[in-house]
């Protein structure tokens, strides 16, 4: 298969890489927008905000499957842009085997942490029961979201970012109708909710694995292209290169299902990822606490921008992404100068696109606010989501440029510098709230965010223009 990362125009490569990976990134925020809208309209604000309180948690959770598909996505990447397909293909059946194992630890020590963790956060008593009931039918699907976050990871490595979109199309519309059923017809509530995400979830990651071993097929190690070329052509001097070939690879290993050595380099990457991710969710955990304090209006206010945001940011966080894979295939192929003309391309593309989403967001913020709750339930709430939304937005195009210069460095594989970019973000923003809370009071929630986004972009800057990214591959 023609590997367009590494051939032709960068900034066509990166786009036609980008545009599957926003798509599949709108539909996969759409289980829990969906979830919000069903359940603020047809539930209830204590609903909505016992989904939101749990959400926090099952974001520190999420943060380890990130993680581990940062490390496998970029061991794969060099591979597959180094042109060893026998190495990325075990490095692909280690991941899924390796996955499959950890959430299902993971899996049991959420369900019997959920009441400890809701304690914690000083979840309010009104809504802590749902939140609770959700947590532990969400902690039951664990494993297939881990199992479905791998082969997206694995798919995009590949530079296959059109395939995951198709599972979430139809996996985000079964989720919607599911939605329905058992919200408002069943009327099971936030219950109803969790268990929609978890069929959904259980479909997707057993059609994404079954299409991702039957897609494997189609890329042959380096033995096998020679004993074809050998088996097709009889002439001599074809021969003669077959056997050529094969000499060459004499010492290349077999195709695995397990390979500790290559879990091992992606460890590498995987660990700091998690560490970092966790870090971050951790942050998001610790400041739900804070805005918890404020009662139940600002805690569905403060869900409804969240998500609102994380819907609008998707363009940023997926040229970011797209950024990292480009610059991990390249690196394989040993093209650096390429890398940065892919990085100068995607910084012009995220800066128009931050001011689209500004005006957007600044014209028809109450709009889209309102899809969740309406002024006669509470107007408090609204407020609070438009205030965060215009503020924040207003620094899209900051919060773009750290996910590019993130990117090169998460794909290039200097993670120590990436992961510390983050964390600084995600320390920030946690210092500023804990500290000015009782001061300056609500508003201290959003004014905190873009401050740290301008400290993580600076780290990921100067680490770029050192060039010592360079030196990082884990393909030798």
């Amino acid at each position: 298969m023609e590997n367009y990362m590494t051939e032709g125009n960068a900034a066509k490569s990166i786009a036609y890489f980008s545009i599957p990976l926003v798509l599949s990134s709108v539909f996969q925020q759409l289980y829990n927008l969906v979830d919000s809208i069903i359940v603020g309209n047809y539930v209830g604000e204590d609903a909505l905000a016992a989904v939101g309180a749990s959400y926090s948690i099952t974001m520190v959770f999420i943060s380890i499957a990130i993680g581990s598909g940062i490390g496998c996505a970029v061991v794969i990447s060099q591979y597959y842009g180094a042109k060893m397909i026998h190495k990325m293909k075990t490095s692909i059946y280690t991941s899924i085997i390796a996955i499959a194992i950890l959430s299902v630890f993971l899996a049991c020590i959420g369900w019997i942490m959920s009441d400890f963790l809701l304690q914690i956060m000083k979840t309010p008593d009104n809504i802590f029961y749902d939140a609770l009931s959700y947590l532990k039918i969400y902690f039951l699907g664990l494993t297939f979201m881990f199992l479905y976050n791998i082969i997206t990871s694995i798919f995009n490595a590949l530079g296959e970012s059109k395939i995951p979109l198709y599972f979430l199309i139809f996996s985000s519309f079964l989720n919607i109708l599911l939605d329905l059923i058992f919200v408002v017809k069943l009327q099971y509530g936030v219950v109803g909710v969790a268990i929609a995400t978890l069929i959904a979830q259980g479909i997707s990651a057993f059609l994404s694995i079954t299409y991702l071993l039957f897609n494997l097929k189609k890329f042959k190690t380096e033995d096998e292209v020679a004993i074809d070329l050998g088996l097709n052509n009889k002439s001599a001097k074809v021969k003669t290169n077959k056997k050529e070939n094969i000499n060459k690879r004499k010492n290349s290993k077999d195709i695995k299902l397990f390979d500790f050595a290559i879990l091992k380099n992606m460890n590498k990457i995987a660990i700091p990822s998690i560490f970092q991710q966790s870090f971050v969710y951790i942050s998001i955990f610790l400041v739900q606490i804070i805005v918890n304090t404020f009662g139940s209006s600002i805690i569905a206010g403060y869900t409804i921008a969240t998500k609102i945001d994380s819907i609008t940011m998707i363009p940023l966080a997926s040229f970011g992404n797209a950024v990292g894979t480009f610059t991990a295939q390249n690196i394989g192929a040993k093209k650096i100068e390429r890398v940065k003309e892919g990085l100068k391309s995607s910084l012009i593309i995220i800066t128009l696109m931050s001011l689209a989403i500004f005006a957007v967001l600044f014209i028809f913020g109450q709009n889209i606010i309102e899809l969740f709750l309406n002024k006669s339930q509470s107007e408090d709430a609204i407020d609070f989501a438009l205030k965060y939304l215009r503020i924040v937005s207003g620094f899209y195009i900051v919060k773009g440029f750290m996910n590019a210069y993130s990117g090169v460095l998460k794909g290039a594989g200097d993670i120590g510098v990436f992961v510390l970019s983050t964390m600084l973000n995600f320390l920030v923003r946690l210092i500023i709230v804990y500290v000015f809370a009782n001061t300056i009071g609500v508003s201290v929630i959003y004014y905190g965010v873009p401050i740290g986004w301008f400290v993580g972009l600076l780290i990921g800057y100067i680490r770029y223009k050192s060039e010592k990214w360079k030196f990082k591959s884990i393909v030798k």
